[in-house]
């Protein structure tokens, strides 16, 4: 994460300020739905929206709402409810959620040709953040406080990892089961600690419950069970 940082601001990728936009307006123009006004237990903390993240920079201005595609943030709020009723006393922690095309091809730039051009979309079509279908989150205590989960949001590690082989939409390959064995050997090996995977594996749960699945290389984003292609004729590019 340091290194990272440390590269975009030598090269100066950090300096230049993104213009001036009112992602709130924009986002409900193309029909997103702020989660809160769903669940407003729900909490939001959006990363992109402060300097605490890997780029360093807030692209996202004064936006401190989460929005999504509504049927999305459905399952995001099925995800809370699932998790309230088994631990009353946890909620979820919304990182992230609908990103501009503008914003991926402004990060999809800092880390073009380095060692973490894979943990970012290709900013040329988009990535499931860029239609509203993708959420990064965590799960506190009701005092705020984020449960281990063995690696920082963001932190592009091999302990960040929930599955070892390439994504698809094979449900047999992103599985409840697929993700408990990778996230257990993780923990047989020492990457993370046994409290870490237990965690893991409980927002893995409720996740899958209420039908997300997540990326391979970060425990915090999750999406819907279809292809890329898939998505981008199923939804709408946040063009802004």
């Amino acid at each position: 994460m340091l290194l990272l940082i440390l590269f975009l601001v030598t090269t100066s990728v950090c300096a230049v300020a993104q213009p001036a936009v009112d992602f709130d307006a924009k986002c409900r123009e193309y029909g997103l739905v702020d989660v809160r006004s769903i669940d407003d237990e729900i909490l939001v903390e959006l990363k992109y929206a402060t300097e605490d993240n890997f780029m360093g920079v807030n692209m996202y201005g004064t936006l401190t709402n989460a929005y999504l595609e509504p049927v999305f943030a459905q399952k995001v709020v099925r995800a809370q409810q699932i998790l309230k009723s088994r631990y009353p006393n946890y909620t979820l922690l919304i990182y992230d959620a609908a990103r501009p095309i503008s914003v991926q091809r402004y990060m999809h730039s800092a880390v073009q040709g380095t060692a973490f051009e894979d943990f970012v979309a290709d900013g040329s079509r988009g990535g499931r953040h860029n239609f509203g279908v993708a959420v990064d989150l965590t799960i506190v205590t009701t005092d705020g406080v984020p449960l281990d989960m063995g690696a920082a949001f963001d932190e592009f590690s091999d302990a960040s990892a929930v599955k070892g082989t390439p994504d698809s939409s094979d449900a047999s390959t992103r599985n409840i089961g697929v993700y408990r064995d990778y996230i257990n050997a993780l923990r047989d090996r020492g990457v993370i600690s046994a409290v870490a995977a237990e965690n893991r594996i409980l927002l893995m749960e409720i996740m899958c419950e209420a039908g997300l699945v997540p990326y391979r290389l970060e425990w915090w984003h999750f999406e819907e069970l279809i292809s890329m292609a898939d998505t981008r004729q199923k939804y709408r590019l946040l063009n802004f």
